[in-house]
């Protein structure tokens, strides 16, 4: 009889482990709020997941990276850019699968709308690119080369990773692009004189000032007069975005350092009047902005600067950098 009675009792188990198993909900779907993501090295945004339907009994959502080494993701979805690269953040619930394309990149960009401006009193017609907000760093520099081109920077000049990147001519810039650009496939270039003064004065939404973003020069630069360099208070350079932007939200475009631009130096400038590049050849490259060891006038967002693409390493000479769009 007890053997009956186990058997009964077996088998009334299985039919409401049965039952259960009929009424659990699935889940028939996920999906993020965001499929692509672009990422500051070092900086983090969390993704959101949706998992349908919403009464699914499990929509525990598993997250993972394809490669660590650029971009992690922990478990509620927080992803940290790590090193440049692109990167696949898949979200998993149930037996359903969902993922966000991450691009780790190493510049804050600002559009620029192309349209017609006037450059030394000619109309010159310009295609939209992209500028960088700020002037590439030293922690930049650092991060894609691994070594400085010469002297290091130094407490004098200003040192840190937030300080702009000088002590490089033309021909380091070209080799740093050069292994940008193969660790991003993206096509980061030096502006034209051009496309660097059309941005300094806010593009399409210029107000016309002397000075990127205001007449006021002290409002927005960091110059002779006030980056300690007249009576030796260092460091001379100052942090990047210290200042106000100008009309586009572009930093430091007046003052802090000198910035090389991909152009030969041409006395006719604009040397054409559709995205003019500069002459053909030359032996002096242009240099834009003033710096802060110049008098106001040498940050007028017209005035124009040259050096030795080869020679010049000097404490008062960086850059920023563009893409085509």
């Amino acid at each position: 009889m007890k053997k009956y009675l186990s058997l009964i009792l077996l088998a009334t188990l299985a039919m409401f482990s049965g039952c259960s198993s009929d009424n659990e909900t699935p889940v028939t779907g996920i999906s993020l709020e965001k499929t692509t993501l672009e990422l500051l090295i070092g900086d983090s945004a969390t993704l959101i997941a949706t998992v349908l339907p919403t009464d699914a009994d499990n929509k525990t959502v598993a997250w993972s990276s394809s490669d660590d080494t650029k971009a992690t993701v922990d478990n509620n979805g927080k992803v940290t850019a790590v090193a440049l690269g692109k990167v696949t953040i898949t979200a998993k619930a149930g037996d359903k699968t969902t993922t966000c394309a991450v691009d780790v990149v190493l510049l804050e960009m600002v559009s620029v709308q192309g349209g017609t401006t006037t450059l030394n009193g000619t109309n010159v017609t310009l295609s939209s690119f992209a500028i960088g907000k700020y002037e590439v760093t030293q922690k930049q520099w650092w991060d894609v080369m691994g070594s400085w081109p010469g002297t290091a920077p130094s407490s004098t000049y200003g040192e840190g990773d937030n300080y702009p990147m000088y002590f490089v001519n033309y021909t380091d810039i070209q080799g740093f692009l050069t292994k940008l650009n193969q660790q991003t496939g993206k096509n980061y270039r030096l502006p034209t004189e051009a496309e660097w003064e059309y941005a300094a004065q806010g593009g399409q939404s210029t107000h016309n000032y002397d000075y990127s973003g205001s007449n006021t020069i002290g409002n927005v630069a960091w110059y002779d007069e006030n980056s300690g360099y007249k009576n030796r208070v260092t460091p001379y350079s100052h942090i990047i975005g210290t200042k106000a932007p100008n009309e586009l939200g572009i930093y430091d475009m007046s003052g802090n350092v000198g910035e090389w631009c991909s152009d030969w130096l041409d006395i006719t400038f604009p040397y054409t009047t559709k995205n003019p590049t500069g002459s053909p050849s030359g032996t002096l490259k242009v240099v834009r902005g003033g710096c802060w060891m110049d008098y106001a006038g040498r940050c007028h967002v017209s005035y124009r600067d040259y050096y030795d693409p080869d020679k010049y390493r000097n404490p008062e000479l960086g850059y920023r950098l563009v893409v085509s769009l």
